[in-house]
């Protein structure tokens, strides 16, 4: 079953919990999702989880302080 939480009411313990028990969480900001809590199946080496984030990263642009502000902001509400 999926879950969907806004950002601003999540509580990360709770829904580590939920994941824990099968559930997937997609977390959503004003009702758009923006990402997904999943459980891990097998874990993964460090040079692996770098590797990944590495080539995630690579195709993104980059975020400036004002975005970041924003997104503390938002985030307060």
């Amino acid at each position: 079953m999926t879950i969907t939480v806004n950002i601003g009411d999540a509580d990360l313990s709770e829904l580590l919990a939920k994941v824990e028990a099968g559930e997937d969480v997609v977390l959503a900001r004003d009702g758009v999702p923006v990402a997904q809590l999943t459980s891990v199946t097998q874990p993964i080496s460090k040079a692996e989880l770098i590797e990944t984030i590495l080539r995630e990263r690579a195709g993104r642009k980059t975020v400036t302080q004002e975005e970041i502000a924003e997104w503390k902001q938002i985030g307060r509400r």
